[in-house]
């Protein structure tokens, strides 16, 4: 479907810039709203994980070389 198509090309754009301690596994995105066909779920990138504080700062200073730019500018 449309709705499932878009979300998995955004966020699977997104997620392929960040350091994976391990990858999803199955699906990247599944999901039921509908009560007549089972219990209600949403299951997104099931199985992965990752270190946030890596990704914000280790992997853009490091990796990316970005340890000269400013992060932030009031």
């Amino acid at each position: 479907n449309q709705f499932r198509w878009i979300l998995r090309e955004f966020w699977g754009d997104i997620a392929k810039d960040f350091f994976w301690k391990t990858k999803h596994t199955g699906q990247f995105l599944d999901y039921n709203f509908d009560v007549t066909k089972g219990e209600i779920f949403v299951k997104f990138m099931e199985g992965a994980s990752t270190n946030i504080c890596y990704n914000l700062l280790d992997h853009n200073v490091h990796e990316k070389k970005l340890g000269d730019k400013v992060a932030f500018f009031w």
